[in-house]
């Protein structure tokens, strides 16, 4: 994996497909949904200066199956934040259930 820059460079790939987060984040639209930090796994970032740094109006990017969070998709940094200073915080989701999520999607998040 290169060295991801900014946010737009951020992508995943896995059995030759590669989704760029600026299609993801197309797919998904504007719609955002309040969470609560403590309802998602935090994993404690190695990077204080980033954590700080990071922005919580922009909506973190949460994977869901099987009618439960699964993961952090993007957003750890925020999500670090959000639990250090009690804040709730906005997220978008991608449903592996909902059959309109392309099969790509299923394919590489599965």
């Amino acid at each position: 994996m290169k060295p991801i820059k900014n946010w737009q460079d951020t992508y995943w790939t896995a059995n030759g497909k590669t989704i760029m987060i600026a299609e993801l984040i197309a797919f998904l639209g504007d719609e955002t949904v309040d969470i609560e930090p403590s309802e998602l796994t935090v994993r404690m970032s190695t990077s204080q200066d980033r954590v700080d740094a990071a922005n919580l109006d922009c909506p973190i990017i949460i994977l869901k199956s099987e009618g439960k969070y699964q993961y952090i998709l993007d957003g750890n940094h925020r999500l670090q934040k959000a639990v250090d200073h009690n804040k709730p915080l906005k997220a978008k989701i991608l449903d592996l259930d909902n059959p309109e999520t392309p099969e790509k999607y299923k394919e590489l998040f599965a």
